[in-house]
């Protein structure tokens, strides 16, 4: 799963629940410095990633998934 928002850079934030190959993802956009693109960090499960493709053992049911803009 590649994650790589592009929102309007007045949100602060948001969240959605995603459905992915049979899992339910939580994932929680976070932008601090009111940019329209591109991600600083992604953790899944308070371990953090490397780049924005979340690797497929990593999406388990229910993954919290955050992700800081940047």
């Amino acid at each position: 799963l590649c994650i790589e928002p592009c929102i309007p850079s007045e949100w602060k934030e948001y969240k959605i629940s995603r459905k992915f190959r049979g899992n339910v993802l939580q994932i929680h956009v976070k932008n601090p410095k009111n940019i329209q693109k591109g991600v600083q960090t992604i953790s899944i499960n308070g371990e953090t990633i490397e780049g924005n493709l979340i690797p497929i053992d990593k999406l388990v049911n229910n993954a919290n998934i955050e992700v800081i803009m940047g």
